[in-house]
């Protein structure tokens, strides 16, 4: 078997290696659960580190040893091994990482920025596979050599990405924050969007009394404003939820800077972290449907429908934050707070004690604007049934 039947043959595995590896990332779940785990989460990252950086060195080596130009297939084979040893290094890391004692949240996030990168590199091997399987002329054309070194370099940004300190997480901590952000950004563009709804209904009075209203040939294509614009009833409305999506927009941004951004030490579980991320979620879905009620016609039952939802999901939201919060009321608590000369500043509030009023008080301001929301006289329009919560 010549040199080059050889890389064709190892290519090949090293392809079967990284769809296997991509296959155990996706079944991971499905694994045995009396199987013995490694706890140490930084010592898990950092091999993980460690193998991505191998990856990206032994992909330089292959894209230099196998170049379309010249390739020196004697010299790939060595590198096609270790390839292959380091992709199921990294299935096995992954693999290594446990829900319960890492956090769910994290292990999605590691699972992404892998997945991404093992994908890349079954491409680079796979291109070099083609190239390797063509005539001559073929393999040292321009459009092949162009191919493999985008797929390089799309590998070796991914890689990059990865360890940089946008990718894989180094705690669960890290990983709740970055959803985290992406949930308060989508929380804000709702907000914004009924500021805008507000501004429009406020301001067509003053644009029927100017008669400005410009033809922009909607209306001839059946596209155009219907006319229906909102009634004194459904402004107040809308001004009140708007009045309760800032306070709870503010409440998740809170949540963020005082207590996820300093976390206590030890951190909350990370299944406690998990279960508030979930709130999260829920908050920004509840958040878009009572947004989405608003619209004209608006249907009070609806509105009514879609607050009490909202305050569910603010009620669980405030057991959860229970986790950053202990109670100090316990009596073994409170005697070792006591030192034998006496402290003075034990009647001091700490910070995390001031940091819980400001959430209670929030968490009742949402409550009390709600209530004209979720009042019972909220009653549906003539002919409209009302579904009882």
């Amino acid at each position: 078997m010549t040199d080059k039947q050889k890389v064709i043959v190892a290519l090949t595995s090293a392809s079967e290696t990284c769809t296997a590896a991509l296959s155990a990332l996706a079944s991971r779940n499905q694994r045995d659960k009396s199987e013995p785990q490694t706890s140490d989460l930084a010592m898990i990252l950092k091999d993980l580190d460690a193998l991505l950086s191998l990856i990206y060195s032994s992909s330089t080596k292959l894209s230099l040893a196998l170049k379309p130009s010249s390739p020196t297939y004697s010299a790939s084979l060595p590198v096609i091994a270790d390839l292959m040893k380091y992709t199921s290094g990294i299935a096995h890391c992954i693999h290594l990482l446990n829900p319960d004692l890492h956090g769910t949240t994290l292990i999605k996030e590691v699972q992404h920025e892998v997945t991404a990168i093992l994908e890349a590199l079954r491409a680079v091997v796979q291109t070099f596979l083609n190239l390797a399987a063509r005539g001559p002329s073929i393999a040292r054309s321009e459009s092949a050599g162009e191919e493999y070194l985008v797929r390089t370099g799309t590998l070796h940004d991914l890689i990059t990405q990865a360890r940089g300190t946008n990718g894989i997480p180094k705690d669960t901590i890290s990983a709740i924050c970055r959803r985290w952000k992406q949930d308060r950004g989508a929380l804000e563009d709702s907000l914004r969007e009924l500021s805008e709804m507000i501004d429009g209904a406020e301001g067509s009075d003053s644009d029927d009394v100017d008669g400005d209203d410009i033809d922009d040939g909607w209306d001839e294509l059946g596209l155009g404003d219907a006319g229906e614009k909102m009634d004194k009833d459904e402004l107040a409305r809308t001004k009140n939820v708007h009045s309760v999506l800032r306070l709870t927009t503010l409440l998740h941004k809170r949540i963020f800077l005082d207590l996820l951004s300093s976390a206590p030490t030890p951190p909350p579980p990370s299944f406690a972290l998990d279960a508030l991320l979930l709130q999260s979620h829920a908050l920004l879905a509840a958040s878009d449907e009572l947004v989405s009620s608003l619209y004209i016609p608006q249907n009070p039952a609806t509105i009514r429908k879609e607050s009490l939802a909202l305050l569910d999901i603010i009620n669980g939201l405030q057991l959860q934050l229970r986790i950053f919060f202990p109670d100090t009321s316990s009596l073994e608590q409170q005697l070792s707070g006591l030192s034998i000369e006496g402290d003075k500043s034990a009647s001091t509030p700490n910070k995390p004690t001031a940091d819980k009023r400001w959430f209670d008080l929030c968490f009742d301001q949402v409550t009390k604007i709600s209530a004209n929301l979720v009042s019972p006289m909220y009653k549906s329009p003539l002919g409209v049934s009302q579904k009882q919560r």
